[in-house]
């Protein structure tokens, strides 16, 4: 069940089309979104770097030389805009066209230390200039970087605020890599953070670990497919949809899902179960999915067409035919292993309780076959019986958190399929 347009494709996989007729029922399921097509419009890349003095040393010296790194990336139509942040925001570069490269380089070099951490109004700054570079039709887009290595110790401290700040980065039309470096940051924080922008969050508990980080990132979100993605499920009478990875909005038998931007090659799953009540056997429409995005050439509404999903309801003597999709079915189990880890991000639970719900979560990735993903997770694993629920394990373990909820699982290619 695929769909194909020129700037985006969507695919919706369900782990099974039949269940038993008269009694309730699961069916786990994928829709996929991939960006097939980049428009190619200028996109704004705002560099956020927290000059705080505990950042003096090697993680300011990573920190620029990362961000002079990615340089190479940037085209000349793009907008490149330098901040520093500490007790408050200093502006060193406000978004200029990348067509100086020298003195974009004379910015990032020229950031000084400073006392403070005021995470709240480096959010509020990207937000602010996010709105006015797309109002203003500059870009169609903002990307944001945004590096740190502490707790916010001025401005609203309150995570509800930040988080509020950063949804109106989301909503003036940016997204964000966040970074925290080092083990005194709050990781729960930066993890909240970027689920509120759509975004990721990486630990780099070395400094060097920042160039390859924002290296790859960069090279993704330079090419824009679609902007301000949205699914609309509809479901039928006796089914029902929860969605575990994303932000939803349901109203009677609809649920609304922000996916935000999409890039050239970039997959996002948006991960969730259609809930089935009770049926008579026979071929039921159980759901229809609508896909919007504004097109970044245009800055025009488009649609995918409907992606139309029915259940075959069978007798139980006919229990043997049903087909179960492992790789969906491990997916699903991966998120919600993934969601319960990341409620005890930031608290003190029992070691015990932590080992089997990253157990699930290591299972799961197993079934998926990303050997990145199964690496990171065995990994932590080990560091997880040896250490015990360290803050550097709690860090890493945020951080694969983020890379699972955000849908941008990287699976194993099927034999056969291009690059």
């Amino acid at each position: 069940m695929g769909d194909t347009m020129k700037l985006i494709e969507a695919t919706f996989k369900p782990a099974k089309d039949k269940v038993i007729e008269g009694v309730e029922d699961t069916v786990p399921f994928i829709l996929s979104i991939k960006g097939v097509h980049s428009a190619s419009p200028p996109v704004a890349f705002l560099i956020m770097i927290d000059v705080s003095y505990s950042m003096d040393g090697e993680k300011i010296f990573r920190a620029k030389q990362a961000a002079l790194k990615i340089l190479e990336l940037i085209r000349d139509k793009d907008y490149v805009g330098v901040y520093g942040f500490c007790g408050k925001v200093k502006e060193v570069l406000k978004p200029i066209p990348f067509t100086d490269k020298k003195l974009v380089e004379k910015a990032i070099v020229s950031l000084k230390l400073d006392s403070g951490t005021n995470i709240y109004e480096a959010l509020k700054v990207l937000a602010e200039q996010a709105r006015k570079l797309v109002e203003s039709k500059t870009v169609s887009a903002v990307r944001a970087i945004f590096i740190t290595d502490g707790e916010p110790t001025s401005g609203p401290k309150k995570p509800k605020k930040i988080l509020e700040m950063a949804r109106k980065l989301r909503e003036a039309g940016g997204t964000a890599l966040v970074i925290g470096v080092g083990d005194k940051y709050n990781e729960k924080l930066l993890l909240d953070i970027a689920r509120a922008v759509n975004g990721v969050f990486e630990h780099a508990q070395d400094p060097e670990a920042l160039e390859k980080t924002m290296y790859e990132y960069t090279s993704i979100v330079r090419e824009l497919c679609a902007r301000e993605i949205v699914a609309t499920f509809v479901s039928s009478p006796y089914t029902r949809v929860n969605i575990y990875n994303r932000e939803s909005i349901t109203i009677d038998n609809e649920t609304r899902v922000n996916i935000g931007d999409i890039h050239y090659g970039e997959v996002i799953d948006v991960v969730g179960e259609l809930l089935v009540e009770p049926m008579v056997s026979g071929t039921h429409e159980a759901l229809t999915i609508t896909i919007s995005y504004i097109n970044p050439e245009t800055g025009e509404q488009e649609f995918l067409k409907p992606i139309k999903f029915s259940l075959n309801i069978i007798e139980r003597s006919r229990a043997g035919e049903i087909m179960v999709d492992n790789t969906v079915e491990a997916e699903v189990r991966a998120v919600k292993a993934a969601l319960a880890l990341s409620e005890n991000v930031g608290k003190k639970p029992k070691k015990e309780e932590i080992e089997k719900q990253f157990e699930e979560l290591v299972e799961a990735t197993r079934v998926l076959g990303s050997k990145n993903l199964v690496t990171r997770t065995m990994s932590i694993k080990e560091m997880l019986s040896e250490e015990g629920f360290t803050p550097d394990v709690t860090k890493e373990m945020a951080s694969i958190i983020s890379k699972i909820l955000s849908g941008r699982i990287e699976k194993e290619k099927e034999e056969g399929e291009k690059e």
